[in-house]
Formats: C-alpha cells, structure tokens, sequence
C-alpha cells in the first residue's frame, strides 16, 4: 500500500550552503504536526498484506471488549506498518475496517469507538507495544538514532533521504517514531555538523591550482560583462562549426582544471548531483559570498558534473552536425538530380537517334565524318555525351562527392573532437583504433594512411568515393566515413565516453553488479517474472493461450479476413455520437462561466493548495512581498508564454524583478511537476472523474511548437513547418480522465518510441497505470518488450496493420485460421539467453537509475549486432503479434485505444489556447526555460481540468435536480477540456486582489 504522509520533506538548502542550524528546517509548517494520512485507492493485495491479523494478533485483540477490539486491530497493524498510533481512526478506508472486522467476525460499523478516556488510550497504548515488542522513543533511543544518523549524513546522504531512512531505521528497531518536528530538528542540527565535516575534507584537498582554477571560473572574461560559470550553464546553440568549436574549448578548460584527482573522494553521486543543481541557481555573485570551503566544495561538485554535461552535448553536437551535414547533401543531390534528369532523357534520346542512324547507314555507303555531320548536330552530340557522364557520375559518386566538399569544413572542429576520451566495446576496436590513427596522422607521427586501414563502417555513401584513380585509400572520403560512423556508434553504444553522463557504457547505465546480485531475486518477484529456466515454457504456454482466444473470436469480429495468406481489414464503424450527447454537451458548453485565468488558479488552489509545492532553493519560509501574486503571474506568464516582461505590464503592482525572483527560486520543473501531480491526484478522487475512466489507462504524445531561438534541442520538422524553421516537441501522456501526468521537451528528430517509457516510469501521481497507447510513431518492438516486462499493457495505433511481420514461437505448431499470417519464428533461445540481463535491465529502468530513453535509445541502435538488443527485440516480436491478433479480434480493446487516442489529441486543443503569446511559438532556446514553460502548461491545463470537472459536476447535478435523466454512460461522452470560457490574456487581477501571502 502507498503510504502518504501528511508532512512535506525537502532539502534545506540553506542548511547545506549557510548556517542550517539557523534555518527553520525542511518541513513545511502547516504540515510538521500533522499525523499520518492514509490512501483510499490501493488494490486488494496491499490491503491482504499490509492489514491482514494473524492468529496471535486476533488471539490478542480478543482479550479486549467486543466495541474495544476494531479499534484495538487497527492500532496494532498501524503501529506495525508505520511506527505510529493512528489519531484519526475514523478516516481509514472503509475497505480497511470492512476487511479487519470480516477478520475479526465483527459486524460491519459505520463508525470505530475510540476509548473515551485518555488513561484507558494510554493502558492500550501500552498492552499494543509490550505485544509487538515495540519500545518508546526516549534519550537512549535518541543518541543511538543520532550516531547512525551522523554516519548516514557522512556519506553524502541529504535531509530528505535521511529522514526517511530514519524512520524505517527505528521502524526495523522497533522504535515509536517521534513526532516530524522532532526527527527534523535532529536531522538539521547532524546535517549541519557532518557537512560542515564534509566541506572542510574537500576543502583541504584542493590544490592551490584549483582554486585559482574556480575563481577565474567566477570572474568575468575580458571583453565579457559574464563569467565562464554563466557560460557553462548555458544549453548550447544548433550544432555549427562554432558552436562546436566553443564548447570544446568549455571542455578542455574544465578538463584542465585539475579535478579527476577529487572526483573518487566524493562520497555519494546523489549529494554531489544536488550540490551541482544548487549551484545552476546561483551567479558567480552569490556565490562568492558564501564561505571559502563551502563555495569551492561547491563549485568542484559543479565542475565534475558539468564536464559530464558538457560530454554529453559535444555528442549531440556532433551528431546533429552529421545529420545536418547528411540532409543538405541530400538536398542538393536531389535538386541537381532533378536537373540533370530532364537533360539526361533528351540526351539519351539524342544518342539513340545517333545509334539508330549508325545502325541503318547503308554497307555499300563508306561512313565518313562529313556525311555524318551533315545529319548529325555535333555539337548537341557533344553536348549529350556530356549530360550522359555528368548524370552517370551524380548517379554513381555524387552525392558522395557533395559530401566530401564539406570535409574542410568538418576538419575545423573534428581534430580536437577526436581527442576526447572515447573508448569502444569489445567489437568495435577498429572504429577505436581508426580514431587514433586520424590522431596520429594529425600529429604527423605517420604520413599517409595504411593500407590495412579498417574500412568495414564507411557508409555506402562515401564506398565509390573511397579509392582514387591510384588505387588507394583517400583520406578525405575515410576520414568524413569515421566521422558518420561515430555518430551511429555513440548513438549504439559501442562508442562511449566514460566521462560523461550519459554516454557511458551501457552496464554503467544499469544497477551495479553488487546491487543487482543483492536485490536479483526480489526483482524476478517484483516484476512478476519467472526464472531464466522457465521462461521459454511460459512464453510458449502464453502464446497459445492468446492465438486460442483470438481464434474463437475471429468469426465474432468482421473487422479482419484472411484472403489468399493475408490479411484483408475493413474500416471500423464509426462510433455515431448520440443526440442526447451532443445535445447535453451544448448544454454544458453553454452553462460555463466566463472566468479569467488568474481567477481560475486561485480557485484550484483553494481546494487543492497546489501551491504549496512551491518551495524556495533555500527552503526558508519568509516570503517576499506580494508572493502569491506573483507566484500566480509568474506561472501564467510561463503557461500563456508572455514572459515577464509583458506579464509586469499586465499586472498592477507585480514587477519584472519580483516575477524573475520567484522563477529563479520557487518555479522550477521539480516544483511545478510536484504541483501539477497534486491536482491530479485531487482531480482523481473527484466522484464525477470515475465516469471518464479508473485513471488506468493512459496514451502519449507528441506536439510540434515551432522555435525562434538557437536551440541544440530545435530541429527541422518539414511536414508542418517546411524546410527553413526548426521546431520541438512537448510530449505529455495524458490519462483516461484527461489529467497530464506527465511532460517532456523533445526534439524532432528522433522516434518519439524512446520516450514511451519515460512519463511511465516517472508518473509521480497516485494513478495506476496499466495500459498504454501511442500512435504508430510511438512503438516499436522493444518498448512492446520493455513494457511486457515492466507490467504496462502496449496496445499501440499501428498505421499499415496488415502489413505487420507476425512471429510463432514454434515452427511446426498448427495456429489455425492465423497459420499463413505467423510465417516468421521468433528466436526464443536468444531471449533464454539473455533473460537474466533483460529483467537486470527492466529492474534498472524501474530503480531510475538512467533516463529510460537514453536505455531505449542504446538498445534500438545496437539492434541487430548486440545480443541483448536481439532478444528485447524477438520478445516484443511475441508481445507485439498477440497483440495484433488480439486487436484485429476485439472490438471492445479497438474502441479503447481509439477512444484514449482522441482524449489525448482533443487535449492538445486546450495548450495551443493557452500558449498564446508570440504566436504560440518558443522565444527561448534554453532547455530548462523550455521544460517550465511547457511543464507550467501542463499544470494550467489541470487545472482548468479540474475546474471544469467541478462546474460539470454541480450541472449534471441541476440537471437532475430538475427531473432530467443523464447516466454515466452518456456522461462519459462529455468532454471534460471545454475551454472557450477560459480567458488567457489581457489585464490579470482585475476582479480583485490575490488571497493573503500569510493564508
């Protein structure tokens, strides 16, 4: 069961940073006295697991009176599960209290007595700890809490983690916990010391070069009002020879600095990270203010990372500088093809006539070139041989040789791009040993190519380009061929750089080999997978089973036939909207107020308080003046798009420096997604919200933003925008009751599959998803694979269905009616083989222990050279041909993904309303910038969700007051995103002040 607790935890950074024992702490004060908050919605294995009383626990609650012993069970097993008496016994689940009294032989009860004297709680109290061998919280118990937590927070460990890993530590000591306030000034004031301990160790340990290192880092550059600091927190430009060329110096200056002799002392990547993030939020200003070895404790922690950062671009720049490359060759081969085409087709008819004629001339007649130039043009001849060369080089080499023009060009960065850190996996050494020849050859340690020089990854591009007129290897056409076969190897993986985030080596993107032994077993459970030696039985058994029930509705289902060995699919019906829909939906439609945008947040919040998410850097709870207000306008003007400049001039009394404040310190992508999943999780326990759906089936998404701004992340997207403007992507997943739970900056050029798993894995709401559904765009058969394992249900839109490859597992088996359709055999030895690897990686995405695209990516480009790669591809071959089989039987499972489809399309109705400003195009090229606008987006639309579910709601309940008869079922064809009566722009606060900053 999840278990909610009614306190808020958080980092104080100005704990770490500047005096945390002077801070307030990292609770939140309408939260530190709070008691525990139970869950409603939980399935009935937790309840089975979490509640269930044993023969001598019932033993014991039986020795009490029959009205004593509800109360009595439920204080035993909260004590047992949180460590807690449980105050408010009467807002548990009724399912929990139905479930112990069934335990208990009681009769059901609407309400649980409580003692009605404070000595007879106090008696039991004590009875429930001597059974369970629980023991008060006291001195002793407070001292050896402190050691270990000393200990803990000597390790790197933080204020939020610690505090709760000290709660399971005195839980598994059998320890009542002490009150939030309690463990929150014991863990600040031991923060305080061990990192204050920490700071002066790294301290210490700096050279003198260091030092001087960072605080150059911290001083403007001459000719710049801005320092390098701000520099190496910028998101980088497109991909040009510049750019590279600037962030590479980046590079070698961090690289230079002296810290790979620091980075093992760090004691854990985790406190390391935070500190890195912290330190984005400052400017060299501020920093310098704090003490000497908590600023160069800081700014080291912020140069390791940042040198991984920056690695992790210069690929990015690289490849894209590769595509860019790619695409404008392509560009201009094609336009000279077409060219050349229309002179090649008169040339050639040119030469046929001459050949014609040659063929035809008379034998007794001697040909002479003056009676053949007299029939013939000589020079249109001339002129068509010429066209004919010209086309058969451009058919042959030219594009190739388009390429090779830009080879000048590539050599102004790739030299000094070559000499970062890479290093290969075993198989690609020649690709690794071709880098340090390029290097060789720079350095003029050899002078000219060797013959035996690896050749095997040029593309087909540069293969006729590759050897001159002597025989030999050109460098030119080898060396722009290693240059396109780096990128492919970076993107596979067999290619990587040690040094950087997330371009390491694939095993070091997953659970170490210590962790993954310790917790294999458990993993195998948790998934709900079986061991290596049953799995090929189980895929087998299952495969059957889902072809068996296929079959027996193939003849229900007039949506597919199969003629001749293929498949042949009709159109699915379309789902007729009734009247009374459409009648009913003009009745709400026209029943909205008009409500102005800012007026619309306030009311949300005032009956979710999402804004309390809102949380400073520095964790202190004094506000600036106005801060609500602000906090409002500040995230309007990044929802709407404005900005704040334009959002002060609409707002009386907000200013551009008060806006700029609370976006550098309160709205940041953390604390919006935190707010945004409060009103979710709210949205779901509205009653009216069960009609759209359980919150368990969700569809995602991408949609395309055109972008002024420079941008690594920008790219051309020519079936919207052309050739000439670039645009992104924000993709969300969107569930069943039309809440966004969550989103993601893309860009446009990848496959938005690799993004599938991302929202799924970080869904940080109360929903439980269980099925998922993308567009065609959206799937491929390793997330079929990854899904399967991870316990998500894939049912993709697949565009050109009757084209799909289906698998058997079994070549010699009888499938039935769909026998022609399974004419390829899925390899299942392979998947055996690599079973264990498979669930260590399933594991390793569900512990987060890397971005899941950044993991899908490296396995669909390593396919189909890499094992592993291999096998997630033939298991979703299976997952992905039951699926089909079952989708083109089941019209109900058809109508799902349609209908969870439309939600997610019709939604993005509502940001293009809302992302009004500057033509609904993005003005910032920064991707930090980017992800708040578009996750502030993502916020604004819930709640207008949420707003629009609780007006819905009370109009459904007038409309029935008044005799009309509207069902769920109809309900459930009403859009709950209507959102015309929204108003986004114009003068905000008219109406009104915001509420009190002290509310």
């Amino acid at each position: 069961m999840i278990i909610i607790l009614s306190y808020n935890y958080h980092v104080s950074a100005i704990g770490i940073l500047d005096a945390m024992t002077a801070a307030p702490g990292f609770l939140k004060t309408k939260k530190r006295y709070q008691s525990i908050a139970l869950p409603h919605d939980f399935s009935d294995e937790e309840m089975v697991r979490d509640w269930t009383l044993s023969e001598a626990d019932k033993k014991e609650v039986n020795r009490y009176r029959t009205n004593s012993r509800l109360f009595i069970a439920i204080q035993l097993c909260a004590v047992r599960l949180y460590g807690r008496f449980l105050v408010e016994v009467n807002d548990l689940s009724r399912r929990i209290v139905s479930y112990l009294n069934s335990q208990l032989e009681l009769p059901p009860s609407l309400t649980i007595n409580t003692p009605d004297r404070d000595a007879t709680f106090s008696e039991q109290r004590k009875n429930i700890l001597t059974y369970l061998g629980f023991s008060k919280y006291d001195d002793n118990a407070g001292a050896c809490l402190e050691k270990w937590l000393s200990k803990q927070a000597g390790q790197g460990c933080l204020p939020d983690e610690l505090f709760l890993r000290a709660e399971q530590y005195l839980l598994n000591a059998k320890v009542i916990l002490p009150g939030p306030s309690v463990m929150e000034r014991l863990i600040i004031s031991v923060c305080s010391d061990v990192h204050e301990r920490l700071f002066e160790s790294l301290y210490q340990q700096l050279s003198a070069e260091i030092r001087r290192a960072i605080d150059e880092l911290l001083t403007a550059v001459p000719g710049d009002q801005r320092s390098l600091f701000y520099h190496l927190k910028e998101y980088p430009p497109s991909a040009t020879i510049t750019s590279i060329q600037s962030y590479l110096e980046r590079y070698w200056s961090l690289d230079g600095t002296g810290i790979d002799a620091i980075e093992s002392r760090i004691v854990d990547p985790a406190f390391m990270d935070y500190l890195y993030k912290l330190a984005r939020r400052y400017n060299a200003k501020d920093i310098k203010r704090f003490k000497e070895n908590k600023r160069y404790s800081l700014m080291l922690c912020f140069l390791l990372e940042t040198r991984k950062v920056v690695l992790d671009h210069l690929v990015k720049m690289h490849d894209q500088y590769i595509l860019d490359m790619l695409r404008k060759g392509k560009q201009v081969h094609e336009k000279k093809h077409r060219e050349f085409r229309k002179r090649q087709k008169k040339a050639i008819d040119m030469v046929l006539n001459v050949t014609h004629l040659l063929l035809e001339w008379p034998d007794d007649s001697p040909l002479n070139k003056v009676d053949l130039w007299q029939r013939i043009d000589e020079k249109k001849l001339l002129e068509s041989v010429d066209d004919l060369h010209i086309f058969k080089r451009l058919e042959e080499r030219g594009y190739g040789n388009l390429l090779l023009a830009r080879y000048p060009s590539l050599r102004k960065y790739f030299p000094e791009f070559l000499h970062l850190p890479f290093q290969a996996k075993p198989g690609s050494e020649p690709l690794l040993k071709s880098i340090h020849l390029i290097r060789q050859l720079d350095a003029g340690e050899l002078k000219i190519l060797p013959e035996d020089v690896p050749t095997y990854f040029i593309p087909k591009e540069l293969r006729r380009c590759l050897k001159g007129k002597n025989g030999k290897i050109q460098r030119n056409a080898w060396e722009l061929g290693v240059a396109m076969a780096m990128k492919e190897a970076l993107r596979s993986g067999d290619l990587f750089l040690p040094k950087s985030k997330q371009h390491v080596s694939f095993w070091d993107l997953m659970l170490n080999p210590y962790r993954w032994e310790d917790t294999r077993e458990a993993a195998y459970k948790d998934l709900q997978q079986p061991f290596k030696d049953q799995v090929k039985a189980q895929l087998i058994l299952q495969f059957h089973q889902s072809v068996g029930e296929a079959d027996k509705r193939f003849d229900l289902d007039t949506f597919a036939v199969i003629k001749g060995g293929n498949l042949k699919l009709k159109r699915d019906d379309k789902a007729e909207i009734p009247e009374a829909v459409k009648k009913l939906q003009k009745v709400i439609d026209a029943s909205m107020p008009t409500i102005r945008i800012e007026q619309l947040l306030m009311e949300v919040d005032r009956e979710t308080n999402f804004s309390r998410h809102f949380i400073p850097v520095q964790q202190h709870h004094s506000r600036p003046k106005k801060f609500y207000k602000t906090l409002i306008s500040a995230l309007i003007s990044q929802a709407t798009n404005l900005g704040v400049v334009a959002m002060s001039a609409s707002v009386d009394g907000v200013t551009v420096d008060m806006l700029r404040h609370v976006l550098q310190f309160y709205v940041r992508e953390e604390t919006i997604t935190a707010a945004s999943a409060e009103i979710v999780n709210q949205h779901h326990q509205l009653p009216f919200s069960v009609v759209h759906g359980a919150g368990q089936v969700s569809s995602s998404d991408a949609q395309r933003f055109r972008i002024r701004a420079d941008s690594l992340l920008a790219a051309y997207y020519p079936r919207y925008y052309g050739y000439y403007e670039k645009a992104i992507g924000i993709y969300t997943h969107v569930s069943d009751q039309y809440s966004v739970y969550s989103t993601k900056a893309i860009s446009c050029n990848p496959r938005e599959a690799l993004y599938v798993l991302d929202g799924l894995l970080e869904n940080n709401t109360i929903l439980q998803i269980r099925e998922h559904t993308t567009d065609t765009h959206g799937y491929t058969e390793i997330i079929f694979a990854l899904c399967y394992l991870l316990g998500y249900y894939f049912m993709p839109r697949i565009r050109d269905l009757k084209d799909q490859q289906l698998y058997r597992v079994e070549r010699n088996v009888n499938y039935g009616v769909f026998t022609p359709l399974l004419n390829k055999t899925a390899d299942l030895d392979i998947v055996e083989e690599q079973w264990d690897e498979m669930i260590h990686v399933a594991t390793s995405l569900k512990e987060r222990t890397a971005p899941a695209h950044v993991i899908v990516e490296r396995l669909t480009n390593s396919f189909p050279s890499d094992r592993l790669a291999k096998a997630f591809t033939n298991l979703g071959r299976i997952i992905k041909t039951e699926y089909i089989l079952r989708y083109i039987t089941d019209k109900d499972l058809r109508r799902t993904v349609q209908l969870q489809l439309n939600k997610g399309e019709y939604r993005h109705n509502l940001p293009r309303w809302i992302f009004f400003a500057n033509q609904g195009e993005f003005t910032t090229g920064d991707y930090l910038e980017i992800m708040n606008k578009a996750s502030a987006l993502s916020l604004v639309s819930n709640a207008i969700l949420y707003w629009n579910t609780s007006r819905i709601s009370k109009i459904v309940d007038e409309l029935r007051k008044q005799g009309e008869t509207v069902d769920d079922d109809l309900l459930a064809h009403i859009s709950l995103l209507p959102y015309k009566h929204v108003l986004p722009n114009g003068t905000y606060f008219v109406e009104g002040e915001a509420k009190s900053d002290d509310e």
